[in-house]
């Protein structure tokens, strides 16, 4: 490499006149004064952090040695590998979602104003469903009630019968189980591989709640084999994360920039692609969730449809949980992302967390996808946790239900 000319040194002697260095006064007081600004600005973000999460309801990872590490510890964190996962489709999947009898198109009703939020909304009971009492007119568990079908251009949608009956009261598992020590896991991303969800579906305990992508192919067929195997079913909803566009869920993402008007849309497709779920979740959303102007639309729409809120608890600046409560509705939020990396040592380190909380207050909630990894992992630990007395149930036996 050449090298640069350096130029020459100049002496006091040869030194034009008039460019004499002045010499700049000392000031001994600034290096503290930098240090003491430093040192308060680490306090003040710590203090946000720690007040952030003061509620304790999400631990996103635990090291394989039972300490917590606030993410991915350098490695590709749930939020990124799942959004790789889903992001890979590219386009809007054309598989088979017929349902058993077809429906006719029609408009969905207007879009209604936004209803004024309670002036004092209840304090969190804890865990408190309530399902009502469904009319015998059930042909199957998997072909949907005709009294809880909105027919519309999107698909069969959910809504509340004429009897005050809500696809949450009718299409939630019971489990018979109460008490303590309840756990309820959430394994998503079912429908965008064959091979991935039918795993999932054949070899997970029927305990375990199963979501679902509006994004994956023959959504319909699917639910039918996960309820026949006696899996509560959920819808997960492609929400804004950290980093979109550049990170993209896919298509008809729901985001903080777009109107509510298309927002509602977008929601609207996504509620149409399957039937006989009692509850949806969000996949994603960090950037979405932390919007209550946003989110509030969404979540009235849902709770106008007779749904239950999941908030998968891995956005911890996330509003859903407050405005669900504000709204009154039926909600539950995640404690442990089980499979924030894909390593087993780290997953059953989670799930001594989550078996902990679970009883230190009553219940808790894990969620996970349907890697290979994680399906293996659960399946062991699902096993020895019923014998050291953990009941594992449905998500839906974990809501806040204000509607009962």
């Amino acid at each position: 490499m050449p090298q640069v000319p350096q130029e020459p040194q100049m002496d006091e002697l040869h030194k034009p006149l008039g460019n004499v260095e002045k010499k700049r006064p000392k000031r001994p007081w600034l290096l503290p004064a930098i240090g003491v600004i430093a040192i308060g600005l680490v306090a003040y973000a710590s203090y946000l952090v720690i007040e952030a999460r003061k509620d304790g309801r999400t631990i996103v990872a635990i090291d394989s040695n039972g300490s917590g590490n606030n993410g991915n510890g350098g490695e590709e964190s749930s939020d990124t590998r799942g959004n790789r996962q889903q992001a890979s489709t590219g386009t809007t999947p054309t598989g088979n979602n017929a349902i058993d009898e077809p429906f006719d198109l029609k408009k969905v009703k207007p879009l209604s104003p936004l209803d004024p939020l309670p002036g004092n909304p209840p304090e969190n009971p804890g865990p408190s469903f309530k399902p009502k009492t469904v009319p015998a007119k059930r042909v199957s568990d998997w072909v949907p009630l005709p009294d809880l079908v909105e027919k519309s251009e999107f698909g069969p949608l959910p809504k509340i019968s004429d009897g005050d009956v809500r696809p949450l009261d009718a299409y939630s598992q019971a489990s018979g189980m109460t008490g303590a020590n309840r756990v309820a896991i959430i394994v998503g991303g079912l429908g965008l591989s064959q091979t991935g969800t039918q795993s999932a579906i054949k070899n997970l305990p029927s305990s375990i709640t199963l979501g679902f992508s509006p994004l994956g192919n023959s959504l319909q067929r699917w639910m039918q084999t996960a309820r026949r195997e006696g899996h509560e079913i959920l819808l997960q909803l492609p929400m804004e994360p950290l980093g979109y566009p550049s990170i993209n869920p896919g298509p008809r993402t729901l985001t903080s920039t777009a109107t509510s008007g298309e927002n509602l849309m977008n929601l609207r497709w996504a509620l149409g692609r399957m039937t006989n779920y009692p509850l949806v979740m969000n996949y994603l959303g960090a950037g979405l969730t932390s919007k209550p102007e946003a989110m509030r639309p969404l979540l009235q729409e849902i709770r106008d449809r007779g749904l239950g809120y999941i908030d998968d608890g891995s956005a911890s600046a996330s509003t859903a949980v407050k405005l669900a409560g504000d709204l009154r509705l039926p909600h539950a939020s995640g404690n442990i992302v089980i499979d924030s990396t894909r390593n087993a040592a780290r997953m059953r380190a989670n799930l001594q967390v989550l078996e902990s909380l679970a009883k230190t207050r009553g219940f808790a909630i894990g969620t996970a996808s349907a890697f290979d990894e994680s399906v293996d992992v659960l399946n062991e630990w699902v096993k020895q946790a019923k014998e050291r007395g953990i009941i594992i149930v449905p998500v839906s036996n974990l809501l806040n239900d204000y509607g009962r």
